[in-house]
């Protein structure tokens, strides 16, 4: 398996304006549902991840539910653009 680490720069900024203020788990249920933002798994993956991270135990399911529906590669590269989003906010807070 490979594991890529990306700088803060290397993750897209994917976070419509009107939506920034938007708690984590409900972000990802918009990319993964492809309402209000075209439907993105790996923008999906990283929001449960970042709500899971935060202690949200139904963006952990969510999370899940969404991997079986990614390759490897992408959740490589959605794990890693939840380090860099984590990175670039400080520490997790739940």
């Amino acid at each position: 398996m490979t594991v890529m680490f990306l700088a803060e720069a290397d993750a897209p900024s994917i976070v419509p304006e009107e939506l920034e203020n938007r708690p984590p788990r409900e972000l990802g249920t918009l990319y993964a549902a492809g309402r209000v933002v075209p439907r993105d798994l790996v923008a999906a993956h990283m929001w449960f991840n970042i709500a899971a991270m935060r202690g949200d135990r139904e963006a952990a399911v969510q999370r899940q539910e969404v991997a079986a529906e990614m390759s490897r590669d992408e959740i490589a590269q959605a794990l890693g653009w939840a380090r860099a989003w984590l990175d670039s906010k400080g520490p997790v807070t739940a």
